[in-house]
Formats: structure tokens, sequence, C-alpha cells
């Protein structure tokens, strides 16, 4: 077989993969957990000067759905708020303090109170819930098309140069083709129904904690009633 229709099926290959990478990529940028791949796009304004968020803070995680994002110099604390903001207006953001072990000049031991950004990601409500499941599946429509796209390029390429080859080899290049689409399909459908569940499950947390606190609501309203009720029943036998 020709090196050229190799170097080709190879190209597929590469842009197949790439093109569920950028896939990859958008659906965790369509935030329900932490992702730290949704911090790549924010930049921070320090001094003139535009830092990754890697640069310029420590950054942990304090459950699935919340970041901890230490600047490495306090004064920066607002240009980071205003770089989470332009880059996820959706995230909610607290500041808050905890206290670190540190050495003075001395070196002595001494507790440090430490400011940071605890970002965390917005409820899966109804209203989200939809707008989420809305998105993946827009992405995931795109998605499928430019690999449609790559393969008729790619059988364009393969049409023109595969004159004189043998039967046998056109028969094992349309079967590695239809393998290759195989697995990027399926790869492709993966990270889709990955993302589908995850907001599934997010959405199904909501439900349940407004549950709980509407069954806490009932609960304290039928508290007081019972005290109210039993109040009423001693003003009548104190008169």
């Amino acid at each position: 077989m020709k090196r050229a229709i190799l170097r080709e099926f190879d190209d597929l290959g590469e842009k197949l993969s790439s093109l569920n990478g950028i896939f990859a990529y958008r659906l965790r940028n369509l935030c329900v957990k932490a992702e730290e791949m949704s911090l790549l796009p924010i930049e921070v304004l320090i001094e003139g000067e535009p830092q990754k968020l890697e640069q310029c803070t420590t950054i942990g995680k304090e459950d699935d759905y919340s970041f901890m994002i230490i600047p490495k110099y306090d004064e920066d604390m607002e240009a980071l708020g205003h770089a989470i903001t332009i880059a996820h207006p959706e995230f909610k953001q607290e500041i808050k303090s905890m206290k670190v072990d540190a050495v003075d000049q001395a070196g002595n031991s001494k507790d440090v109170d430490v400011r940071y950004i605890l970002v965390t990601m917005p409820e899966v409500d109804n209203d989200r819930y939809d707008v989420l499941k809305d998105g993946v599946k827009v992405a995931n429509e795109e998605c499928k098309a430019q690999m449609e796209a790559a393969n008729t390029s790619a059988d364009v390429r393969f049409a023109e140069l595969a004159f004189g080859e043998t039967d046998e080899d056109l028969e094992k290049l349309k079967t590695g083709r239809d393998k290759l689409n195989e697995q990027w399909n399926g790869q492709r459908e993966k990270i889709y129904n990955e993302k589908l569940q995850e907001i599934e499950d997010a959405h199904n947390k909501w439900l349940a904690e407004r549950e709980e606190k509407e069954q806490k609501r009932q609960e304290d309203e039928a508290s007081h009633g019972d005290t109210a009720a039993h109040s009423m029943k001693l003003d009548e036998l104190a008169n």
C-alpha cells in the first residue's frame, strides 16, 4: 500500500482523536463537578500582565463540587475573583480563610491566616438541568458532524491515491477505516453518556436536598403548631 495512503489514514486517526479531545474539553466547561480543565481559560491580570491561574495560585479541592483557590499574594485576591467571573460567571465565589503552619524569621512555628476563594459549582436545578442537557446535545451533534466531515475529506484523498492498489489492499483500507471510526465514535458516545449521567446525578442530588429541606420545613411547622396548641390548652386550664 502506498506510503501516501498510510499517511492519510494516520492523519484521519489524529483528526478524529483531536475532535474527541475538543469535545471532552467543551463538556468539562459545562460545569457540573469541579473539573480542573474548566480552570484553563482563566487568566489573571496582575500588574498589567496576564498570568495563567496555576502561575499565581495554589489550587485544591474541598469536595467534588468546589475548588479552593489560594493566591500566592493576598493583594491579588480582587484580580483573581474578577478573572474567575470573566471566565465562569456561573461559579459561586466566597472569600474564606484558614490557618496554616508557618515559620517566622527566628525559626519559630506560628499559625498564619491565609485567605482563599472557595469556588463552588452552581446547583443543577430544573432550569440548569435543561440548559446543560441541551448544551451537551448540541456539542455532541457538532462533534459528530465534524467527524463525518473529516471522513468525507479523507475518502476523497483515498480515492485519489488508490489508483493501482490491489483489491486486497483496498479491502484492508476499508476495514481499517471502519475500525477507526468505530473506536472514535465509541469514545465520543462514552464521553457524551458519562456527561449526561453526571448531570442526572447532580440534578437528583438537588432534588433530594430540596425534598429534605421541604420535609424539615413541614416538620418545623408541625412542631410549632403542636407547641402553640399545647400552650393554648394550658392557658385554658389556667383560666
